[in-house]
């Protein structure tokens, strides 16, 4: 009934008339009735008042009798509540405070348990500030370390918690937050004091200890270390205040974890300062039924009975007056009233309970029943534990409820089971229901992965089939998992709803409350073993998987639980799978074995026997020859969204067996392979299919067009002996690695895998991805043929191709026709259009953009197609947006769905009435007016013929994939010849060759060159020397003489340069005796004839057979004559010497030179030996061309008495020479004539070797000199250790020559010898070291690498550096990833995300690069903002939208109108863009600006500049008069 009040607007009530017209009616009749007995009149209501007064007189008298204390005890008990109530579901609010207990950690929330058996779930934003905030910067991707929920909360723990949200939608479910912001909110800062408990969150970790969060404003807190003590960002501790400062309204606290210390209670208490979980001293004032009353300080608080010291005490035990510690469990503040708790669970927790004590959930129980409530039933489970059955647990029967105290008597037995126990209260809550007591398990905790259930299937969706497990468990059968093979088109018939199944526990996740089940029959065996982990795997063991995914690397297999491993494709491809799609499905249970477990947990598997030989039985296909030409017809088509690999799939009737055609295979041209793919219909027949893999798993069949052409003209090789060098073959490529790329040669009825190393391959080819390159169409030359290891390699860089430019045209046009055809036959009118036009077709659409004179128009054609006309076809007339555009066609591109015309009437003209040209041949003049990848569209003039033709900007097929840019712009005028007319157009050939062409050809032949001449070069250059010289050496020696080196041939010559002519005549003597020596006895005598024949045959690095006796005689005759023209001429490599006279010692040097002595050296020191070679006989020396006549003379002489100057004498030759003693005489005297000019030309040869050494010198220290070699390298970094530029080249050196591992060996070597101080340079190293790895290592080498390069560098360069070295090499990926880093790591730095933004403008991702700049205004100061502002604004400009940039500059001038530097900036960028008008406004507004004179001079000086070179005499005349009035009315106000 709803109270109504009364209006009382001055204070009194209203008076009713009628009860008051009645009240006097009564008093007329009883002064009537009593009218003649006496009466005395009695007022009521001033006895009442007189009453009330003596009673008040009397309290007070009372009061003033008693002390202070016995009256603060009589005003609490006037506010004691007369009964204490449990809490529970209705007394809930949002912002309550209570104590909880963590019960259950998951992972994405926490489950609390609560005073009153009540359970509250806390999700993972609600536990702190600090925590949320470090969720958030993971949601956005930034680098930072959280941990999760398990590892910063621990169940048992106690904590005060705050209520979110309570909801009642059949079953209460309360929310609430652990958050100390929430908990601690209405706690004012002035109130902390030292010795409170309060609950805070871990904010940063620092040195010495951790700064705490509160959640109360003007707070600060700090909690020191302690050893072995480690707590996290987010984490929430519950600690007691030690040290309290406050400062003004600035409280400054200092924590423990101690929980020793007790709150103070000799200050005044309030409601908001009293935490749940604190501890306070208690004293019992009343003892109720239903708990206890106790006082805590000026307050008064209430134990329930369920929260005594023990579970089982009573409340009549305890007495007045006895003392208690207590713990807080919540507050009412309506009612005034605080209530606690005395358990010493709650008040002394013990982290490790006792595990006899503990009950688990499931177990069985006749309990005893001790109280029945009007909730449910309190039971003694045993001597210590108590539980709680609710109402709703007593029975499956819902009308029982009325009438539980007849059916549950007290201290009656019944059987029960334990659900769960509430942590907080100390209680077990139990259930009687028959349901849930024969119920095999009640939480999900109780399966086990391997267990084979019963369940009741509840629903079927697309993704699999939902069972009902029992109350309140449900489980979850996977798509994958609905059968053997899960490939059913009618699920639903097979699972029925309210069906039972038999399944299979797969995986349990408790987090999630769910359970995965199978209905596979293969695993339903029990035999099966359910292996969980990698740890309880072995080798070689068996297992039966479910297929999950398939890669094109292998396979990854499921088993029970969450484990899982994978299958590489080698392990296939050994078991004779090569197409990894065609053999397995995703579902397939297949046998496999362990191969392997990694230290990581990873599991390599192979495919077991029984499988493989199944696979080979079931797929098993006749064996035929490679590069046979069969008819196939087509079966299905496969396309790369539905998984797997795309291609064909082919029946071949010759074969009796079936196929596949890889997309790649369908041509020549990567561009149109997934396009062709499309053309093809089921049932199609295919004439020619060359067979390229055939196996009994697989055929896989081709159709590029240049591998059927080489068949049908049987030009492929039949085995390797037939490749030939220099030949030219196609190939196919298959995969690329760090070496080249690898490529399948056909050889027919075998296949080779070729190789294209490095440095003969394109860079255009070398850059793209893995994935571009498989089935790639390639054509080599043959460079290098291994027949032992059957290793061949080609060069792509060849000048000799399989087919002309022309030819390789013509095939593009084909594919193009077939794709053409293919569009006509298209339901959809706008591709059906597209293919239907043609060159010269007028066609009309709507502008989508402005004119604009230097960038392409795009417009929009009927049935949505796509025009463009490029900038050199723009009419002279400017159009706008929505303009109508009407051109001519000029070429319409089916790939890209994007129609090319011409607006120039000029060019319409030449495209229109097109008349056939002369036969083919001739030299044509012709203009380009069109360039695109593939051709150049160019038009024909010959008088009144006009024609249009095809010029081809590719000149082999493998430029096909990356081709080079045209060789002439558009509107170039060309000579070209028209080599052939086909009905797709006519094809010409340019008349010269572009000299862009030559250019490539001569790069490409220099890196040919280069990669032939690289690390062997020197050796080769040895070998070729050392052939040479052995060659000659065997046609000119006698038998019995050994080969010179070239060191003893020098010291030859030397010899008889000294000796001359004496020395001749002696040559001549042992020449004649030579005859009679070899028939001498080994030993010491014929080694001395060894060595004098030596003497006399070595002659300049040749050795010759001696003169003959005839010419001896002519030989002594002309000596004389042309001795002295001799002198003059200088020495040439292979003429001989005149020879002079030698010391001994130098004799004798030279006999230890002999080849017999040599035969003993090492390598080293023959090697060494003829480097002083090489350097000798280049020497420039005077030489007698008649001086080897004159070795041989007829005559005899006798030696001189000095016999020891002659090195090669005998005493038999000097008594043989004793005749021409005379003779010997007169030329020793010729020869003492003419020493001193010999000693002047002694001396003029040595400076003439000092110089040419001096020479050779300089060139070595040339700092010019290109180094060539390792020994250049070396020498240069040694000269030079601390230049980087030295050592990169160094570095580039190897990587030339494929020495990876020795370039990595130089950026080591160079960071170790470089010194420390040369911080730039070394850094230049260590970015080329990371850029080596990047390119040419793995990807831990380069991991380890850069972490190694940021450990000895500033983080920041290296981040920067690398990523602008990505982004300048094209991997865009890996730069972002890098930006994305550095805005994480340096999020402060303005400079990081000004990089950030330009790349990802420049990487046309305008959007991205908003939102960088967006979250960069969130996070800078805001004094950074005006500098970022405007260099965004300048991208926008350039590179965006033009209004987005004049926005963001207007916005920004509006708030500094006085920054010139800003006005300037914002006039100059919009005068770049060419919005001249915009500009000129802008400058407009800057001479109405009131700044200073010197700011405005400066304006001034800009907007004439802009005039002079925009506007005109007009212009300019009216800023000077805008000037001039500036500086009147400055001047007028300086006046006044």
């Amino acid at each position: 009934m709803a109270i109504v009040e009364g209006d009382f607007p001055r204070g009194a009530k209203a008076k009713d008339e009628k009860r008051e017209h009645h009240g006097h009616e009564k008093k007329r009749k009883i002064e009537n009735l009593f009218k003649g007995a006496p009466s005395k009149k009695v007022n009521k209501r001033r006895l009442n008042l007189k009453k009330k007064q003596s009673r008040i007189k009397k309290e007070r008298q009372e009061l003033q009798s008693l002390t202070t204390k016995e009256k603060k005890v009589i005003e609490k008990e006037k506010t004691m509540l007369e009964s204490i109530e449990p809490l529970t579901f209705k007394m809930l609010a949002e912002g309550m405070q209570l104590l909880s207990r963590v019960q259950e950690v998951r992972e994405m929330d926490v489950l609390l348990s609560l005073p009153g058996r009540i359970q509250a779930v806390v999700p993972i934003t609600n536990i702190s500030t600090p925590y949320t905030n470090l969720l958030n910067m993971l949601a956005q991707g930034e680098d930072v370390e959280a941990k999760g929920l398990k590892e910063i909360l621990v169940e048992g723990e106690l904590f005060p918690c705050s209520i979110k949200e309570v909801t009642n939608d059949g079953s209460f479910k309360v929310t609430a937050s652990l958050n100390p912001a929430d908990v601690n909110s209405e706690i004012p800062s002035t109130a902390l004091c030292k010795g409170m408990k309060i609950t805070a969150a871990v904010q940063s970790v620092e040195d010495h200890g951790y700064v705490m969060d509160l959640g109360i404003s003007n707070a600060r807190s700090f909690l020191p270390k302690v050893p072995d003590q480690d707590y996290a960002v987010g984490q929430i501790i519950s600690t007691c205040v030690t040290g309290c400062q406050i400062d003004g309204h600035v409280a400054t606290l200092t924590l423990s974890t101690v929980d020793s210390i007790k709150f103070k209670q000799n200050v005044e208490l309030n409601l908001s300062t009293l935490i749940p979980a604190t501890k306070l001293n208690v004293t019992v004032n009343k003892v109720l039924p239903q708990g206890l009353v106790v006082t805590l300080g000026n307050l008064v608080g209430y134990v329930h009975k369920d929260h005594l010291v023990n579970t089982n005490d009573n409340v009549s035990s305890y007495e007045k007056s006895s003392n208690y510690t207590a713990v807080i469990l919540y507050t009412l503040p309506l009612i005034n009233a605080v209530y606690l708790s005395l358990k010493s669970s709650l008040v002394k927790p013990i982290k490790e309970k006792n595990e006899k004590e503990i009950i688990a959930p499931g177990q069985f129980f006749d309990a005893m029943i001790i109280e029945s409530t009007a909730v449910g039933l309190f039971i003694q489970l045993n001597k210590t534990a108590k539980g709680f059955v609710p109402l709703r647990h007593l029975s499956d029967n819902q009308d029982i409820f009325e009438d539980t105290r007849a059916l549950f008597p007290i201290k009656s037995r019944k059987r029960c089971r334990v659900l769960n126990h509430a942590s907080v209260d100390d209680i077990y809550i139990c259930t009687m229901k028959k349901s849930l007591l024969t119920q095999k398990a009640l939480r999900y905790e109780d399966f086990t992965i391997g267990e084979v259930l019963e369940a009741k299937i509840d629903s079927v969706s697309p993704a699999g089939v939902s069972v009902d497990l029992g109350i309140n468990l449900k489980g979850f059968i996977p798509k994958l998992h609905w059968a053997d093979d899960p490939r059913l088109k009618k699920p639903e018939l097979r699972f029925r709803v309210g069906n039972a199944i038999t399944c299979r526990v797969l995986k349990v996740m408790i987090d999630r409350k769910n359970i995965h089940l199978t209905c596979k029959k293969s695993l339903l065996d029990e035999t099966v073993v359910a292996y969980t982990h990698p740890s309880q795997l072995n080798k070689n063991l068996g297992l039966k998987g479910t297929v999950v995914m398939i890669e094109n690397n292998g396979v990854l297999v499921s088993f029970f639980g969450d484990l899982t491993g994978y299958m590489p494709r080698n392990r296939l491809l050994k078991k004779g799978i090569s197409d990894i799609s065609r053999y397995f499905y995703v579902g397939q249970v297949i046998d496999c074995v362990v191969e392997d477990i990694h230290e990581n947990g990873k599991v390599t598997l192979t495919l077991a026997k029984s499988d493989s030989e199944e696979a080979v039985k079931r797929t098993a296909q006749p064996v035929s020859n490679l590069g046979t030409i069969v008819t196939c017809k087509v079966e299905r088509i496969f396309d790369a969204t539905e998984g797997g690999s795309s291609g064909l799939e082919v029946s071949i009737p010759s074969l009796k067996s079936t196929g596949f055609i890889p997309v790649g295979h369908l041509s020549d041209f990567a561009k149109f392979a997934p396009h062709l793919l499309h053309c093809y219909r089921p049932g199609q027949i295919i004439d020619e299919a060359v067979i390229w893999v055939s196996s009994k798993l697989q055929t896989v069949l081709t159709l590029k067009p240049i591998i059927v052409n080489f068949i049908k003209e049987n030009r492929f090789p039949e085995s390797i002996d037939e490749i030939g060098m220099v030949s030219v073959f196609p190939c196919v490529a298959a995969r690329k690695s760090l070496f080249g790329i690898f490529a399948s040669l056909l050889c027919p009825p075998n296949k080779f895998e070729v190789l294209f190393p490095c440095s003969q391959i394109p860079p255009e080819l070398h850059s793209l991805s893995e994935k571009d390159v498989q089935h790639l169409t390639m054509e080599g030359q043959v460079i290098k043929v291994d027949k032992e290891e059957k290793k061949i390699s080609l060069s792509a860089l060849n000048t000799s191709v399989l087919q002309s430019d022309a030819r390789v045209l013509e095939a593009f046009l084909r594919e193009r026709e077939r794709i053409r055809a293919h569009l006509m036959e298209s339901s959809d009118d706008g591709l059906k259009n597209l293919a239907n036009m043609k060159v010269g077709d007028v066609v009309m659409g709507k502008l989508l953009t402005d004119f604009n004179p230097s960038a392409d128009l795009e417009f929009e054609l009927p049935n949505g197609l796509k025009a463009i006309v490029p900038a050199y076809h723009h009419a002279k007339k400017a159009s706008k947006a929505n303009d109508l555009i009407v051109g001519s066609v000029l070429y319409c591109d089916l790939i890209l769905r994007v129609v090319y015309v011409t607006t120039k009437d000029d060019v319409i003209k030449r495209i229109t009435g097109i008349s056939k040209l002369e036969p083919r041949g001739n030299k044509q003049k012709g203009k380009i007016l069109l360039n695109t990848d593939y051709f150049s569209l160019v038009s024909l003039v010959d008088g009144k013929n006009k024609d249009i033709a095809f010029t081809s900007n590719i000149r082999s097929i493998n430029e096909t994939t990356a081709p080079l840019p045209a060789p002439f712009k558009v509107g170039v005028d060309v000579d070209v010849a028209i080599d052939s007319d086909t009905e797709l157009g006519k094809i010409a050939t340019y008349h010269k060759t572009p000299q862009s062409w030559e250019a490539v050809n001569r790069s490409r032949n220099k890196r040919a060159s280069s990669s032939d001449n690289g690390p062997k070069k020197k050796k080769a250059k040895k070998e070729n020397v050392a052939k040479t010289n052995g060659k000659e050496s065997k046609e000119n020696i006698d038998p019995p003489t050994e080969v010179k080196t070239k060191k003893t041939q020098n010291k030859q010559k030397q010899l008889s340069e000294l000796n001359g002519t004496k020395e001749t005549e002696k040559s001549s003597l042992l020449e004649t005796d030579k005859s009679a020596a070899k028939k001498k006895t080994k030993g010491k005598k014929n080694l001395t004839e060894q060595k004098e024949t030596t003497s006399e045959t070595c002659t300049n690095g040749e050795l010759k057979d001696a003169p003959s006796s005839a010419n001896k005689t002519e030989a002594k005759k002309k000596t004389a004559e042309k001795k002295k023209k001799a002198q003059d001429v200088p020495a040439k490599k292979g003429t001989p010497i005149p020879k002079g006279k030698r010391s001994t010692s130098e004799n004798k040097d030279e006999t230890k030179t002999c080849p017999e002595d040599q035969k003993d050296l090492s390598p080293s020191k023959k090697r060494r030996t003829e480097a002083i070679a090489e350097s000798t006989t280049k020497q420039p020396r005077k030489f007698d061309p008649l001086a080897l006549p004159r070795l041989s003379i007829a005559s005899a002489f006798k030696w001189d008495d000095d016999m020891t100057t002659l090195p090669l004498s005998t005493t038999s030759q000097v008594a043989d020479s004793s005749d021409s003693e005379d003779e010997d005489a007169e030329k020793e005297k010729a020869v003492v004539k003419d020493r001193r000019e010999r000693a002047r030309e002694k001396l003029e040869e040595a400076k003439k070797e000092e110089a040419k050494l001096s020479q050779i010198e300089e060139e070595l220290n040339n700092p010019e000199r290109a180094p060539v070699t390792t020994d250049d390298f070396d020498r240069m970094v040694l000269s030079s250790p601390n230049s980087s530029i030295l050592w990169v080249q160094y570095m580039a050196f190897h990587l030339e020559n494929a020495e990876i591992e020795k370039a990595r060996t130089v950026a080591q070597r160079a960071l170790k010898i470089m010194s420390f101080r040369e911080e730039q340079e070394k850094f230049n190293v260590w970015i080329a070291w990371l850029n080596l790895e990047h390119m040419y290592g793995t990807t831990e080498g380069y991991e380890s690498t850069f972490q190694e390069a940021i450990r000895y560098n500033e983080p920041f360069k290296v981040y920067r550096q690398m990523a602008l070295n990505f982004e300048q090499s094209g991997k865009f990926d890996e730069a972002e990833a890098l930006y994305t880093t550095m805005l994480k790591k340096y999020k402060q730095d303005k400079s990081v995300w000004m990089n950030a933004c330009l790349f990802y403008v420049r990487n046309s991702k305008l959007d991205t690069a908003r939102g960088v700049f967006q979250r960069a205004l969130t996070i800078l100061n805001k004094k950074e903002h005006i500098d970022l502002i405007s260099r965004f604004g300048q991208l926008e400009m350039k590179f965006g939208q033009l209004g987005r940039g004049k926005t963001l500059f207007d916005t920004l001038l509006i708030s500094y109108p006085k920054r010139t530097d800003l006005w300037l900036v914002y006039i100059d960028t919009l005068t770049k863009v060419g919005d001249v008008e915009s500009a000129r406004q802008v400058l407009e507004r800057c001479i109405t600006l009131q700044l200073p004179a010197k700011k405005m001079k400066t304006i001034f000086q800009k907007f004439l500049e802009f005039e002079t070179h925009h506007g005109d005499e007009d212009r300019q005349g009216y800023v000077r008069k805008k000037a001039l009035d500036y500086v009147e009315s400055k001047t007028d106000v300086a006046d006044e």
